[in-house]
């Protein structure tokens, strides 16, 4: 152990690097917070537009467009 040579950066070096680095986790805090806020509001828009469906709440003006639920049913299908 003796032999082993060790270099060791200038203490304003490691500095810095701890600054960039305290600012990547933070921005990768935020993001993540962030991407967790999403995914709890697709879940709730989810849930929401379920219970409109069920309760017969979803609709179209136009007859000749194929029905909500139908368009529910394959939203659903594909993102299993």
């Amino acid at each position: 152990m003796s032999e082993l040579v060790l270099n060791i950066l200038p203490l304003t070096e490691q500095t810095e690097i701890v600054r960039i680095l305290d600012v990547f986790f933070y921005q990768e805090s935020q993001a993540k917070a962030q991407a967790e806020a999403a995914l709890e509001a697709i879940d709730t828009m989810k849930k929401s537009i379920l219970a409109k469906a069920f309760r017969g709440e979803l609709g179209t003006n136009d007859p000749g467009e194929e029905s909500a639920l139908e368009l529910l049913k394959q939203s659903l299908d594909t993102d299993v």
